[in-house]
């Protein structure tokens, strides 16, 4: 079995002004994995909800989700 998430392109719009927002990754913080960034997706009946997140900033974690295409 086979699951593939993919984001909208209000998702990835959403993502990437929220990356503009971030403080900068601290020299060292993350090695040579990058910057510790995570999404979430959960399956509804109704569409999928994304999150998004970075490990350091746990205040800074973000909805993504695209209603409109529920």
């Amino acid at each position: 079995m086979q699951m593939r998430f993919e984001l909208t392109d209000i998702e990835i719009n959403r993502y990437n002004a929220w990356l503009k927002i971030l403080p900068p990754v601290p020299e060292g913080k993350f090695g040579a994995a990058g910057g510790g960034h995570w999404f979430k997706f959960t399956p509804t009946g109704l569409g999928t909800i994304v999150e998004a997140g970075r490990v350091d900033v746990p205040h800074l974690d973000i909805n993504l989700t695209d209603f409109e295409a529920f």
